[in-house]
């Protein structure tokens, strides 16, 4: 009898009364297992992995009505012990206290994504327990998690590191977490470096991003094209060293500021940092913020800053702070309108052409709506008026 032809994706198709964790182990490289609508008996350890180029793709059927993994025993809904595992379009939760959507133990060439995760007692997706390469976190939507939704990396940097790791176009929206936690949107650990973008992070407990840095100089994170708001305990983006690159980013009504730069536990891993081009609004304790004291090598660029009144929209001037073409939006009027979320310069905006030019290398050729700035830029994340920041995934 003759195989499939050459190319063809081998696929399984299971129903709720079927054994999901046996299925899962007896997949073969490039293979996809469709679940059909339903509840599955999850806490399932995917040991066995796919290849390079012919991954194991486990996903919905049908993406419309999502397989639901339920939480059947004390452990994850799924541990991932395997390289070339994609996971797609499936819904987790609620789970019990500190039980994980997607733990990733060990493994490479991972992705999750177009996944619901409602009601996690622990973390939606993770993977802090050793070095991962080339994880794609894309497109998930993490609803009322009481835990940190994302956390990859180790906290000290040298027990694992995350690399090559993609975080773009999730929707995270309320996060909550009981003492001492501090209940984070997604966090980048010590020396794990990160693309972070076009995600929309709302009401988080703690940071909605936090990139911690790295100890070279060689290990850079990129956070762009985000929107975060109302963190209730600290400022929607955090950068606790770097290299790092914020930029086309909005971040508004947060406790604390809307872009913190932080030496986090006294590291003095603040260089190689650039802010730029982004658009802070309404936040309690300042615009753009930097501690006053210890090592800092930043470039804070073409900013648009609205703070509340007697709070600094900018860091003091000091040593080793290069700040340049920032606007002061607080008593000038700069946004279409922002409490309606629509950021964009109006017509004669103070923001409109005054951006420093393309002789910036770190000036971005695009704004928050992936649109072409103009020469010279406007200042703040978007260019051109575009109308009100849609707060579910961006398209």
């Amino acid at each position: 009898m003759a195989g499939p032809p050459p190319g063809a994706v081998e696929g399984v198709e299971i129903g709720p009364e079927t054994d999901l964790c046996a299925t899962i182990e007896a997949l073969q490289p490039g293979e996809e297992l469709a679940l059909l609508p339903g509840d599955y008996r999850a806490g399932c350890v995917i040991r066995r992995g796919g290849a390079p180029g012919a991954p194991i793709v486990i996903r919905s059927a049908d993406p419309d009505q999502p397989a639901h993994l339920a939480q059947t025993r004390d452990v994850n809904v799924l541990n991932i012990r395997a390289s070339d595992i994609t996971i797609r379009g499936l819904h987790f939760g609620p789970t019990a206290t500190d039980i994980d959507g997607v733990r990733i133990i060990s493994g490479h060439r991972i992705t999750v994504e177009d996944c619901r995760f409602t009601g996690m007692g622990g973390i939606a997706v993770v993977a802090n327990h050793t070095s991962v390469r080339n994880l794609t976190v894309r497109r998930n939507v993490i609803r009322d998690s009481l835990a940190t939704a994302m956390y990859f990396g180790c906290h000290d940097g040298l027990a694992c590191s995350v690399t090559g790791l993609i975080i773009e176009g999730n929707h995270i929206r309320g996060v909550t977490a009981p003492r001492p936690q501090i209940g984070y949107g997604l966090q980048v650990k010590l020396n794990s470096a990160a693309i972070v973008r076009d995600n929309v992070i709302l009401e988080t407990k703690g940071p909605g991003i936090m990139i911690y840095g790295s100890r070279d100089l060689i290990t850079t994170s990129l956070v762009e094209r985000n929107f975060v708001t109302g963190s209730r305990t600290s400022s929607g983006i955090v950068v606790g060293g770097g290299p790092v690159v914020v930029r086309n980013n909005i971040s508004g009504w947060n406790v604390e500021g809307g872009v913190a730069l932080e030496n986090y536990a006294r590291r003095g891993l603040l260089r190689a940092v650039v802010v730029v081009h982004n658009s802070v609004y309404a936040n309690q304790q300042g615009g753009i913020t930097a501690p006053d004291q210890g090592p800092v090598e930043a470039t804070i660029l073409n900013n648009a800053i609205h703070a509340r009144a007697g709070t600094p929209p900018l860091p003091a001037e000091r040593p080793g702070l290069r700040m340049t073409g920032n606007v002061d939006c607080t008593w000038a009027p700069c946004f279409a309108n922002a409490d309606a979320l629509d950021f964009s310069p109006f017509a004669g905006s103070i923001l409109v052409g005054r951006g420093l030019g393309p002789m910036e290398p770190i000036v971005p050729a695009d704004d928050f709506f992936g649109a072409r700035r103009g020469a010279p830029a406007t200042i703040g994340a978007v260019d051109q008026p575009a109308g009100p920041v849609r707060v579910g995934i961006k398209p």
